[in-house]
C-alpha cells in the first residue's frame, strides 16, 4: 500500500475543547465501528507494498555534515564516556537520538518526565560543541501543551524523536505525539531549524494514514537521496506491527512539500527499522523483533530504499529491544544491540564485513544485573570517531565516543557467525 500527500493535505484541526466535545458526542455504536475501521485499516496497511506511484531515488547522498574524506585513522585506541543529561534533570529519560551538524557540533534529543508516557514528558535537546567534552544544559523544545497549541488539537503526550540535517544543512526534528490511547494512537509531527537546533519552527502534523491517521512512530535516522528526498524509517503499531518508509520532499520554504508512506513486505511483529546504505543502490535494514523468535531481522533494498526484500531472521538475538546500525567509512557495518533473548541488562557492539550476512561480536558497552541499557543511537563524525548515546538505567542519557582502533581491539579474535 502506497499513500502520497501534498503540502495541502488536510489534517483534522480544532481546539482541544472542541475535540473533546466531538469525542463525547459519538454514540457507543459509532465508537465500536470506529475501532473496527481502525483494525481494518491496519490490516490493509500491513499488506505487501505497492510499487505504483512515485519513482525510486537514483542514488543516495550524505548530508552536508558528513565529510567522506577525513583524516587518517587514529592508531591509538580511544574510548571516552560523558553524560548528555545532568544528574538532576528528570525522574525518567529515554529515547535519545543524535546527529552531526554542519558546524561540527553534535545535537541530541530525548524525552524526559516522571515516567514514559506521563503528561509532563517533554522533548529536550543538548549540543556537544566541536572540540568540547561537555554537553550543554538541556533545552526544552516541546511538551504536550506546546504541541497542542502548535498543532491546534488535543495532545495527551509526546514521545520518540529523531533529529537530522538534510543535504542543505536544514535540521529536522520528527517526533511522536499521542492524542488518544497509548503509543498505538500516535501521529508524527515535523519541526525544522535554520540555526542548527537553537530555534525551531512550529510543529506540523503529517497525515500518514487516511483512516484516522493513527499509529505511525519513528525511532531511527533517515537516508538522503541525491534528489533531495528524505527516506525516514518509521513503523506502525496498532493491531499489526510492521515497518514502513516515509519519503519526505522538502519545500523551498524549509517545510514539507509532499510526502509518501510505503509499506514493506514481511511478518507481523517487526518495528523500529534502522537503515544502513551499502555499495551501489543497496541498503540494509535491521529490525527489532517483537515475535516469539526474538532474533534481529534484516532486509535489503536494491533501489536505494524504495522496495525491500522480506525480512529474514539473523543469528543476532533481540529481546524486543531497539537496535541501530551504521556504515563505517571503511565499509564495515556496525550495530549496537542488547545481546540477550530477554531483558536489556547489557549493550554490545557487533561488526559485519559482508553487508550484514555475518556478524563478529564486538566490545561490551554496559552490563549489570537487573538494570536497563537500551535505545542506542550511532553516528560517525567527520573525524572518523563514532558517537553512541543510549538510555542508562532510565535515569540518564549516556554518551560514549570511540575510534576504530578501540573497536578493532575489542573485536579481534572473535569469530564471525553466519546468518
Amino acid at each position: 500500500m502506497d499513500f502520497a500527500f501534498s503540502s495541502s493535505a488536510p489534517a483534522v484541526a480544532g481546539t482541544p475543547a472542541a475535540a473533546a466535545v466531538r469525542r463525547r458526542s459519538l454514540p457507543w455504536s459509532h465508537r465500536v465501528a470506529l475501532g473496527a475501521l481502525t483494525l481494518v485499516a491496519a490490516g490493509i496497511a500491513g499488506s505487501d507494498e505497492s510499487t505504483e506511484g512515485g519513482t525510486a531515488p537514483e542514488r543516495l547522498s550524505p548530508p552536508a555534515a558528513v565529510v567522506a574524506a577525513g583524516p587518517a585513522a587514529e592508531s591509538a585506541p580511544l574510548r571516552r564516556e560523558a553524560w548528555v543529561t545532568p544528574p538532576v534533570h528528570a525522574a525518567s529519560v529515554h529515547g535519545s537520538a543524535i546527529c552531526n551538524l554542519p558546524s561540527g557540533d553534535l545535537l541530541a534529543v530525548w524525552y524526559g518526565g516522571t515516567r514514559e508516557g506521563a503528561a509532563d514528558v517533554a522533548l529536550y535537546t543538548s549540543r556537544l560543541p566541536a572540540g568540547s567534552r561537555t554537553w550543554t544544559e538541556p533545552v526544552m523544545v516541546v511538551d504536550r501543551a506546546i504541541a497542542a497549541t502548535e498543532l491546534d488539537r488535543a495532545v495527551k503526550k509526546v514521545g520518540n524523536a529523531v533529529v537530522f540535517p538534510d543535504r542543505n544543512g536544514l535540521v529536522w526534528m520528527v517526533y511522536v505525539s499521542v492524542s488518544m490511547g497509548g503509543w498505538s494512537g500516535s501521529a508524527l509531527n515535523v519541526k525544522t531549524s535554520r540555526d542548527e537546533g537553537r530555534t525551531w519552527s512550529e510543529s506540523r502534523r503529517l497525515t500518514l494514514n487516511p483512516f484516522l491517521n493513527l499509529s505511525t512512530l519513528v525511532r531511527n535516522k533517515p537516508i538522503l537521496a541525491a534528489d533531495g528526498r528524505i527516506g525516514l524509517p518509521v513503523y506502525h503499531e496498532l493491531a499489526f506491527k510492521f515497518p514502513q518508509m516515509l519519503w519526505l520532499t522538502p519545500g523551498p520554504d524549509g517545510g514539507v512539500k509532499e510526502y509518501r508512506i510505503r509499506n514493506l513486505p514481511g511478518k507481523n511483529g517487526l518495528i523500529q527499522p534502522s537503515l544502513v546504505p551499502l555499495d551501489g543502490d543497496r541498503v540494509l535494514m535491521v529490525l527489532r523483533d517483537r515475535s516469539p523468535e526474538r532474533r534481529m531481522r534484516t532486509a535489503y533494498s536494491e533501489d536505494n530504499g524504495w522496495t525491500w526484500s522480506e525480512p529474514a531472521p539473523s543469528t543476532v538475538p533481540n529481546p524486543d529491544s531497539a537496535v541501530d546500525g551504521l556504515r563505517l567509512r571503511d565499509g564495515r557495518i556496525l550495530i549496537v544491540y542488547n545481546h540477550a533473548a530477554s531483558g536489556r541488562e547489557n549493550l554490545r557492539l557487533a561488526l559485519s564485513a559482508d553487508g550484514g550476512r555475518t556478524w563478529r561480536p564486538g566490545p561490551l558497552i554496559e552490563a549489570a544485573v537487573s538494570k536497563e541499557y537500551s535505545y542506542p543511537f550511532l553516528v560517525e563524525a567527520a573525524d572518523g570517531r563514532i558517537h553512541l548515546t543510549y538510555t542508562w538505567e532510565r535515569t540518564r542519557i549516556k554518551h560514549v565516543e570511540f575510534n576504530l582502533a578501540w573497536l578493532d581491539r575489542g573485536t579481534a579474535g572473535r569469530e564471525a557467525v553466519a546468518q
